[in-house]
């Protein structure tokens, strides 16, 4: 089993979407980012650990780049 790098994650997310890259995404699309599973995301935001996550519209879940990296790096 080979290791994936981040560049190569965030090559896929942008060929999945299609259009022009964004630093934000939805738990999907971070939890691609990570190697992770929506429902770890959740379950990281409900116990308070995790990445920083943003909330839209009182709904929406987003994540940015940045905190996705930091929180790997930590």
């Amino acid at each position: 089993m080979t290791a994936i790098t981040i560049d190569e994650i965030r090559e896929v997310i942008r060929a999945e979407l299609g259009k022009p890259s964004t630093p934000w995404m939805d738990s999907d699309q971070a939890a691609a980012y990570l190697g992770a599973t929506a429902g770890t995301l959740k379950n990281w935001r409900a116990t308070g650990k995790g990445p920083k996550y943003h909330i839209v519209q009182d709904r929406l879940v987003r994540y940015h780049r940045e905190d996705l990296d930091a929180f790997v790096r930590a």
